[in-house]
């Protein structure tokens, strides 16, 4: 049963950039230290003999050790696949799906799809986003408004929690409220110029999540 709880921590670490594998070795940790805490109250001799004791401690050191692994596979999994999404647009400000999530490649030549008003609407409405698999990155690269209120738009299918936030010159404006599988908007007055609009969530603007906006006349 020991041996097994590093290989389990090591392949639910492998299988996705996510924290679920940190949970459930922390959660076991925590349920194994109750144990302990209990057995002392209940028992004066608790462990007992040297073999006991012995066995506690191997135990107690694995999944402290487990525990760890989880941390660092989790926490390298996230920067690879931030390195990979920034290797992968490198050079023309574009990322390639992967077919192995479902995404349907982009043809080459074609630029990524850019957030905009819709027809007729004199560029008030800027309409964003969050890739629906879950990964941490918007659908839009870039989008473009006209001067003067711009309402924002933001749809996220997916179940992590995103928002959009507009920055200019590292100076925050303005954003939605974050949400999961939910809709947001929000509605900011805007000049011409060259904006930033990221989630603002965690890390997520790290790893990538992040876009340009430009206001053109």
């Amino acid at each position: 049963m020991t041996a097994a709880v590093p290989s389990i921590v090591s392949v639910l670490a492998a299988s996705e950039p996510s924290k679920v594998p940190f949970y459930v070795a922390g959660g076991v940790l925590v349920a194994w230290a109750v144990l302990l805490a209990v057995g002392g109250m209940t028992r004066p001799d608790f462990p007992g003999s040297p073999t006991a004791q012995r066995a506690v401690m191997a135990l107690s050191a694995v999944l402290v050790a487990g525990t760890l692994a989880a941390a660092v596979g989790t926490s390298a999994k996230h920067h690879s696949d931030a390195n990979a999404e920034a290797s992968a647009g490198h050079g023309n400000g574009t990322r390639e799906d992967d077919p192995s999530l479902g995404h349907t490649p982009e043809p080459p030549g074609q630029a990524p799809p850019q957030a905009g008003a819709g027809q007729g609407s004199g560029g008030a409405t800027v309409k964003i986003s969050a890739d629906p698999s879950g990964q941490l990155r918007f659908q839009q690269a870039s989008a473009t408004a006209r001067p003067g209120k711009v309402a924002i738009e933001f749809d996220n299918s997916s179940v992590i929690p995103h928002d959009v936030t507009i920055e200019r010159a590292g100076k925050k404006l303005g954003g939605t409220k974050v949400v999961s599988k939910g809709k947001a908007t929000a509605s900011l007055a805007l000049q011409p110029g060259s904006y930033t609009f990221y989630c603002s969530v965690d890390a997520h603007r790290q790893a990538g999540m992040q876009g340009t906006l430009s206001v053109q006349p």
